[in-house]
């Protein structure tokens, strides 16, 4: 069990069953649901509130996404704590500011990097909102639970992504 943790790659079934296997003890266990997105804007709604931001008594940041360490905010610390061990079983820690491509198609600014890097995270995250759930919470526990919007959120994910890498890799990847 340990030499396949410290696989630098799984095979995409693996980990797709592995996935699936979390996915279900989570809600079986917790009775939560695997999503990501909710944890940042109970992260914002906490430094609104903190911030004395008259945005904090806002209907949404009051009731909706209340300030507050949630199930979200563990998670996706468990995640960013899950790749460090991962990371660092399979040797492949280090730091690093940008892939070898993302220098070649934005330059050898990192201002531009970060800016779109940041631009690329408000995207999704509106999408996300729009959508009714981030990655995480619609596709995996939405088509999880069968829900027709789970399945139509892959398929857009999956085209808007391949769109995307086109337009900004060409043909080299």
């Amino acid at each position: 069990m340990i030499e396949l943790l410290r696989r630098k790659s799984w095979s995409p079934y693996a980990a797709g069953a592995g996935l699936g296997l979390v996915s279900t003890l989570a809600l079986w266990l917790s009775n939560q649901l695997l999503g990501a997105s909710g944890a940042f804007e109970t992260a914002a709604s906490s430094l609104l509130k903190t911030a004395g931001s008259p945005l904090a008594k806002t209907p949404y940041f009051a009731f909706v996404m209340p300030p507050g360490l949630t199930w979200q905010i563990i998670l996706l610390g468990g995640v960013a704590l899950g790749a460090l061990v991962s990371s660092a079983a399979s040797g492949d820690f280090r730091f690093e500011t940008a892939p070898a491509q993302w220098i070649e198609v934005f330059g050898p600014s990192r201002i531009k990097r970060w800016l779109a890097i940041f631009a690329g995270g408000v995207i999704l995250e509106y999408g996300a909102g729009i959508a009714g759930g981030c990655t995480s919470g619609l596709a995996i526990s939405g088509s999880l639970q069968l829900a027709p919007a789970g399945f139509l959120f892959i398929a857009g994910l999956f085209t808007s992504g391949v769109v995307t890498a086109r337009l900004l890799y060409g043909r080299k990847y």
